[in-house]
């Protein structure tokens, strides 16, 4: 589906790595396991470290080769997860989610609102999007992310696309990354945690 990041994920290693990002082991283990979402789950990392704690994984991605190699890691790591392929304004959540994991979900404006749109539909109240980004000052480093600043974010936009969360967590910051050959060095990274407000 997406010849670019099939050719990236193509390699035998993996371009991020096995472990699961920083900041989301940190947040997901603050959380009682339940359903998880994670959209643009690339290699699955992310997924296969939420179901070896007791999540029902959801991801999806574009890329064909990205999802082979997280099943592979699934597998190798004793854990199940479903792996749908499919874009980010396409995928369909015939579920409620307990949780959504956003890391480094790169899309211009007129894809990104909507999305995040279905992912605040998509979930229960009470529940949490976990996420971290490049922030747009991130545009002239070479440890990460897209060199558009319209493909990256800031707290102002976040803010616009869920207004009716509320935000635990909202914060830029300079980062260390050690995640595989991509991710690597300094990075300017923009962390939320969002909450979906209770039903009164």
């Amino acid at each position: 589906m997406n010849e670019s990041w099939d050719q990236r994920y193509s390699v035998e290693t993996y371009v991020y790595g096995k472990l699961p990002n920083i900041f989301f082991r940190e947040q997901v283990e603050l959380l009682e396991p339940g359903k998880i979402l994670l959209p643009g789950e690339g290699e699955g990392r992310n997924a296969v470290f939420a179901a070896s704690k007791g999540w029902d994984v959801a991801a999806f991605d574009t890329s064909n080769e990205g999802r082979r190699k997280a099943l592979r890691l699934a597998k190798e790591s004793g854990v199940e997860i479903r792996y749908d392929l499919a874009h980010y304004l396409s995928f369909k959540y015939d579920e409620m989610y307990d949780a959504v994991g956003l890391f480094f979900t790169h899309q211009p404006a007129e894809i990104r609102k909507p999305f995040h749109r279905k992912i605040f539909e998509s979930l229960k109240p009470g529940g949490v999007i976990i996420l971290e980004t490049f922030h747009k000052n991130q545009v002239n480093r070479n440890t990460g992310g897209p060199q558009n600043t319209d493909l990256l974010f800031s707290e102002e936009e976040l803010l616009e696309d869920f207004p009716e969360m509320e935000m635990v967590v909202l914060q830029t910051l300079i980062k260390h990354l050690d995640e595989g050959p991509f991710h690597q060095g300094e990075a300017v990274i923009v962390q939320m945690v969002a909450r979906k407000k209770q039903l009164l």
